[in-house]
């Protein structure tokens, strides 16, 4: 997510942040770089503008901090500033009290609509506790009823069977009918996909959306769209009085812009954004956290997020065990540890949630893709059981033994190893350097 952002405006900020004096002409040319990088981003223009017009205001006017220098003090006014632009404070899904409460999903064909009712259907069940029933009414795709159906099944949520054979709006009745009967908390219809442009295909919506009253309509949008999720957005509000957005595939090669342009050029919130293709890959969004990552910040309560929703509790104990270790970490932990990063969305989920600057050699963490994750499991359960308490007795000959029994090179067990010393160099500093505030608070939350 903003991988390619985030490098080029870390870098900017890597040269100033810590300066004690920073002149206007250098101001400039920062501003100027911070431009071309939200351009290359596909970020809309008049939200650039208006973005550094505000920046270069607030800098003109602005309040020292007296903890912060000058450069600190930027980047401060710049995070204030990205954070207004994508809406201040997150959106969530608004609920009826005492009464049920529906939610119509819209949005163009492949977007992932049908995977988004799906993943909110879970977040609503699993979350917030609710007692959810989710139909389709997408008569057109056989398959679309099947693939939801299939997906129910991975919630708590209950699904109502429809056919391609019925009417959208008989559906549609019928299911308020059975969620009024059952008392369900929420009723989450799954409408068919439609370009804004096909005039039947609105009517028919329109009926829907007229039949069913509902107090929630998203709009599932592509991230991988760029500034055409803008038209698309304000196009099918002017018919549908849309409450939010939910933003797909942000776990792709996506540039951003759209995340970043959305709530300004729309005034519709991004409730939900799609960061995987897992049932529980979707997250709400929060506009601080994201313009943290942005800025190579970090987002410490997401990772706690996914270690609170993804792991069980015996999993969180090991995991805090290994984070106390310090100087006795050994393979043995590294492999607990690689489990649960698996488990809580795999290692470029996590590199991403943290500070550019708190890894050491952070390069080669990035170069560890999930496949290498693979590769370190066979080699550490190919280890004898001295080999994983004390890896500084692996030398020239247990290397080879190791990388035949584990189907790696000797120059990949090498590399392994290293990576090993690494995350041990990180697990003492976990321990002992309190100047690492993110691992403090994700330690914290796992000794409660």
């Amino acid at each position: 997510m903003f991988n390619s952002l985030t490098k080029k405006i870390t870098k900017i900020f890597e040269n100033f942040s810590y300066k004690g004096h920073l002149k206007p002409i250098v101001i400039k040319k920062m501003l100027k770089k911070v431009k071309y990088a939200l351009l290359d981003a596909d970020v809309s223009i008049k939200v650039i503008q208006t973005f550094l017009k505000n920046v270069k205001e607030k800098i003109q006017n602005s309040q020292i901090n007296t903890h912060l220098n000058p450069g600190q003090n930027i980047i401060d006014i710049i995070l204030k500033e990205l954070i207004y632009i994508m809406g201040n404070k997150p959106h969530s899904f608004t609920f009826m009290s005492n009464k049920l409460t529906i939610c119509t999903l819209i949005g163009h064909q492949g977007a992932g609509k049908t995977t988004s009712v799906g993943k909110l259907a879970y977040l609503l069940a699993h979350k917030y506790k609710k007692k959810v029933l989710v139909v389709s009414v997408d008569i057109y795709r056989p398959a679309a009823i099947l693939q939801l159906k299939r997906l129910i099944k991975q919630t708590k949520a209950d699904f109502f069977s429809s056919h391609v054979n019925q009417q959208a709006i008989e559906i549609v009745k019928l299911a308020k009918k059975e969620a009024s009967k059952k008392k369900y908390d929420v009723l989450l219809i799954d409408t068919a996909g439609r370009l804004h442009t096909d005039k039947f295909k609105i009517k028919e919506l329109e009926k829907i959306q007229e039949n069913a009253q509902p107090q929630e309509t998203l709009l599932v949008v592509d991230s991988m769209t760029g500034q055409d999720a803008v038209h698309s957005i304000n196009t099918f509000n002017k018919k549908f009085q849309l409450s939010g957005v939910i933003l797909t595939k942000l776990d792709s090669d996506t540039r951003g812009g759209a995340a970043l342009s959305i709530r300004m050029l729309t005034k519709k919130p991004i409730k939900y954004i799609g960061v995987g293709e897992k049932i529980h890959d979707l997250q709400i969004f929060y506009p601080e956290r994201i313009a943290k990552r942005i800025l190579g910040m970090g987002d410490v309560l997401s990772i706690i997020d996914d270690i609170k929703n993804k792991l069980k509790h015996s999993e969180k104990n090991l995991l805090k065990k290994t984070t106390q270790k310090g100087d006795t970490f050994n393979l043995n932990d590294f492999l607990i540890q690689i489990k649960q990063i698996k488990k809580i969305g795999g290692i470029s989920s996590l590199i991403n949630k943290l500070p550019v600057n708190i890894i050491p050699s952070r390069a080669m963490l990035d170069s560890i893709d999930e496949k290498s994750l693979i590769k370190i499991e066979a080699m550490i359960n190919s280890m004898t059981k001295q080999e994983k308490s004390y890896p500084s007795i692996i030398k020239s000959q247990r290397k080879k033994r190791i990388a035949r029994g584990s189907g790696n090179t000797i120059q990949a067990i090498n590399i392994y190893l290293k990576k090993f010393e690494q995350t041990k160099r990180m697990m003492k500093n976990i321990k002992k350097n309190k100047k690492n505030q993110i691992f403090e608070k994700i330690k914290n939350y796992l000794i409660k």
